[in-house]
């Protein structure tokens, strides 16, 4: 027994429940109302012993007739079946209303003379097809939701694996990047070599710990980008100005990995050949429920560099997927100008 109550969908009964009961009472009250008490019994007892035929009637359309026939484009057997049972639901409404409830509870409400004529069979039929009618609109209304539901959540798997595959790529690549220099100083014998190493061995191990989860403290998000700063500043020449500006509280305020880092390490691309007398100022100013980055790159001449759409629009499906409708990503470029901000509200 309890394996069998195991496989029973109780929301689904509950809900057919919820339906059938919303149907009675409505249309109990909306054919008594304005008369008396009797009549609002009278048409309570029509509804609750005629109930198996209206559900029967709808089901068989719902579950029988429109999955085998009309889905499969055969529409005039479907209309056909439709028609046998709007006959057959309409005799059996008028035997039962006729011959049973209305001499027990309203005896006035007897149709005289032949009451099961074609004509009267018709028009008392075509008038119940309003529970068919109203069964199927739920139902598609229904599994519309369910599957807009079920979009929806394809989505945002798609969106998770692309997030958790952007999230593996920024960790090679950054690290290959700074490999190449590491490589050069080691060949050209320089004295920063085992500096590098050092501070390339600490950014790896907090990219490696980050990247395992969902989001990290704005602090240690901060902490890889003062890291990977202080690297390229021993790669680039000293007229290159780097400014990191930090404001608010770093230590409550949560933020995908690599969200700000990317950004960063693309301005340093840009940077790469336009390093004389340029400026990298990057801000960032976090409060309660509310985050700003910004990021500005100025070269008096021109950035041979373009920044990397791929970049933007990775970090545009980072903002999407974490804050969907609370985020702003606004960038300009110009020939010697790019200027990246990052709104979001938390």
């Amino acid at each position: 027994m309890a394996e069998l109550l195991r496989h029973i969908d109780r929301k689904r009964i509950f809900s057919h429940t919820l339906f059938w009961c919303c149907w009675i009472g409505g249309f109990t009250i909306i054919q008594s109302f304005g008369y008396g008490a009797s009549d609002y019994w009278a048409w309570l007892v029509y509804y609750l012993v005629t109930l198996p035929l209206f559900m029967a009637h709808a089901y068989v359309i719902a579950y029988w007739l429109v999955p085998k026939y009309f889905f499969r484009n055969r529409y005039l057997v479907f209309a056909f079946w439709v028609f046998v049972l709007l006959v057959l639901a309409s005799l059996g409404e008028l035997i039962i209303s006729n011959e049973l409830i209305w001499k027990l509870v309203k005896p006035e409400n007897i149709q005289p003379g032949n009451y099961l004529n074609w004509q009267n069979v018709l028009i008392n039929g075509l008038g119940n097809e309003y529970i068919v009618i109203v069964f199927l609109s739920v139902k598609v209304v229904h599994f519309w939701t369910l599957k807009l539901e079920e979009k929806n959540a394809l989505v945002n798997r798609k969106l998770a694996t692309e997030i958790a595959l952007l999230q593996f790529q920024s960790y090679p690549r950054s690290v290959l990047n700074v490999m190449d220099r590491l490589e050069k100083m080691a060949l050209e014998g320089s004295a920063q070599t085992s500096e590098m190493i050092i501070r390339l061995s600490n950014l790896m191990s907090t990219m490696t710990a980050t990247r395992r989860t969902d989001k990290i403290l704005l602090h240690r998000e901060i902490e890889m980008i003062r890291s990977y700063i202080e690297i390229q500043r021993m790669k680039l020449i000293n007229s290159l100005s780097v400014n990191l500006l930090i404001k608010g509280e770093l230590n409550r305020i949560k933020i995908p990995p690599f969200l700000l880092f990317q950004m960063v390490e693309e301005g340093f691309v840009i940077l790469e050949p336009n390093q004389d007398d340029s400026d990298f100022t990057i801000l960032i100013k976090a409060e309660s429920n509310y985050l700003l980055f910004s990021m500005t790159i100025w070269n008096p001449e021109v950035l041979k560099t373009n920044f990397n759409p791929t970049v933007l629009e990775n970090c545009r499906k980072y903002l999407s997927f974490f804050y969907p409708e609370n985020h702003k990503l606004m960038s300009n470029f110009e020939i010697n100008f790019v200027e990246i901000t990052i709104e979001i509200y938390l």
